[in-house]
């Protein structure tokens, strides 16, 4: 590992954080360019790497590195899902909501999908989570359940939406039944949306 990455604390670290260290170079960025093509450096995105040797000796802080690679987001959908414990499938995608534009990132540490979300919507139903890498932004276990079911719902009518949730999904039933209703419901007042009414519906069906 070269030098100039040691000062990091983290295993994931930024151009404009490298760049005021890089004084003694002529152009820095190219040396960046250098250190990826070396190894020491993994790029994620234009300005943005996982120091190798860091990424190695600990485990991939995906929800930080998802909270910084695009952003304003927050962990949410799947993700988030498997991060509560509520669905049994190990998830492979890291799935987050953002202001931004949809977006997926392809990346050598694997793929980081966004779905877009307009402010009124975004602002409601969010927390913070600590992992050993530090500190993320989450949705709580309500507002996960929304935004799978806001955008990625298939069916018509709440009966069929909640056999999606309990057979497709495969979320517990009691799971669904322990979700606080009012704060589903503030978060479903904030989306104003005929699918979400619909979860609100199917779960009163428990």
């Amino acid at each position: 590992m070269h030098s100039i990455l040691k000062f990091a604390e983290t295993v994931y670290v930024e151009a404009q954080h490298l760049i005021p260290l890089l004084s003694d170079y002529v152009n820095p960025r190219d040396f960046l360019s250098r250190l990826v093509k070396s190894g020491d450096l993994i790029r994620l995105k234009n300005g943005f790497f996982v120091i190798s040797e860091k990424i190695k000796k600990s485990p991939v802080p995906f929800e930080q590195i998802a909270n910084l690679l695009y952003g304003p987001s927050y962990i949410s959908l799947e993700w988030a899902l498997s991060y509560y414990g509520m669905i049994p499938e190990g998830v492979y995608v890291v799935t987050s909501v953002s202001t931004g534009k949809t977006k997926s990132f392809n990346t050598p540490l694997g793929t980081f999908d966004y779905f877009h979300l307009s402010h009124t919507k975004y602002v409601t139903g969010l927390t913070q989570k600590e992992n050993a890498s530090g500190k993320f932004l989450i949705a709580t276990p309500e507002k996960a359940v929304i935004d799978l079911v806001y955008f990625k719902n298939k069916y018509s009518s709440p009966k069929e939406l909640l056999v999606d949730l309990i057979e497709g999904k495969r979320i517990d039933e009691e799971t669904l039944k322990s979700l606080d209703k009012t704060h589903l419901m503030e978060i479903a007042e904030g989306y104003r949306s005929q699918v979400v009414a619909h979860l609100i519906q199917a779960l009163s069906l428990l």
